[in-house]
């Protein structure tokens, strides 16, 4: 099971994100603020797909809402959290998009997609989460 600081960036860095550096939980909103407001009551997906569904696409469709939201910068530089045991406290990683990279991979301990990413400046966000019986590609603003 990954854990901590090391178990967030082995995550991340497998799923091809280059890692630029470990931000941690400021400036901006934390990664439990960021959780809470993707959790919240009345958020609504602005696309879905199975869980069980072949994972291909995955990586377009977000990158598609992300870039629509204005998380990922002109450089493919974004900030990412994904759920791995302490990776809350360890705060926001500063990622680049590579070739290789597919958020596809950025998975749970049960095999779920589950991440967030949130534009440099802290106010949108856009992530994948595991729902009941599918996956949500939910994009916010935040305060």
């Amino acid at each position: 099971m990954r854990t901590g600081e090391d178990g967030l960036l082995q995550l991340i860095r497998s799923s091809g994100l280059d890692v630029v550096a470990v931000q941690g939980n400021g400036p901006g909103p934390s990664v439990d603020a960021a959780w809470r407001a993707v959790a919240g009551f009345g958020v609504e997906p602005a696309a879905v797909f199975p869980l069980g569904a072949d994972r291909a696409g995955v990586h377009g469709l977000w990158l598609e809402h992300a870039r629509q939201a204005g998380v990922v910068d002109d450089e493919g530089g974004f900030l990412v959290t994904a759920v791995v045991t302490g990776g809350a406290a360890v705060g926001w990683v500063r990622v680049r998009l590579t070739g290789r990279a597919d958020v596809a991979r950025l998975v749970d301990g049960q095999g779920r997609i589950e991440f967030i990413a949130r534009s440099r400046d802290g106010h949108r966000i856009c992530g994948i989460t595991a729902e009941e019986y599918e996956h949500w590609v939910v994009g916010l603003e935040l305060p």
